[in-house]
């Protein structure tokens, strides 16, 4: 299954080269409020926290500061956001998944999973370290729930996580939130991916406070 898995996304990641390449490099940065850096024809691309090097002829990813190799669903994620986003600026008006434009309502079991339930269970009785490892991956606290951080996975892809604690009589819980106008910049399934990567560098980073 993980083989599989793997061979989906390098297939994704060929398919996804092979279309950047044959895209206007100036008008894909326009759309994503990505920077273009003509003299090395690739973009400069922030991705939670980190920025990112894409090489527009080939679809190379690579990180600006560092030698560390990129996961493939990274650069899976980072050429989609490019090659999906319209030139459209966030309503600033949020939406669960369910609400998604493109099939939130079906791709929620799997957004449930991978996303909320494993946020649920680091963060439920641990709040305030959402809030500080948020902030440590270039968040800003939110004002919802018990505790909530808002996240830029891309410029154009603010995501807000939250958690309410619960008490003796009911059960803690978890949600995050989209702006409505995130089907401009993902597709669904790639929001599942976004989503969850938040949440699982949000756990990492919650391990070292």
């Amino acid at each position: 299954m993980k083989s599989n898995m793997l061979n989906a996304y390098e297939s994704a990641y060929n398919i996804a080269c092979e279309k950047l390449s044959e895209r206007n490099p100036e008008e894909i940065s326009l759309n994503s409020n990505c920077v273009y850096d003509k003299s090395n024809n690739c973009i400069l691309v922030p991705y939670m926290g980190e920025d990112y090097l894409i090489n527009c002829k080939n679809g190379e990813v690579i990180r600006s500061i560092g030698n560390d190799p990129v996961k493939t669903t990274v650069k899976v994620l980072i050429l989609h956001y490019l090659l999906h986003s319209v030139k459209r600026q966030p309503s600033g008006k949020l939406i669960s998944f369910r609400e998604v434009r493109g099939g939130g309502t079906n791709y929620y079991p799997t957004f449930y999973k991978r996303a909320i339930l494993p946020l649920q269970k680091t963060f439920a009785k641990n709040s305030e370290k959402l809030i500080l490892a948020g902030i440590k991956l270039n968040g800003e606290s939110a004002t919802y729930g018990d505790a909530s951080v808002t996240m830029p996975i891309f410029s154009l892809v603010p995501v807000t996580y939250v958690i309410w604690q619960g008490d003796d009589e009911i059960p803690p819980s978890a949600t995050i939130l989209f702006d409505s106008n995130v089907s401009d910049y993902l597709s669904c399934e790639d929001i599942v991916i976004a989503a969850s990567s938040g949440t699982y560098e949000l756990m990492n980073v919650a391990k070292s406070l």
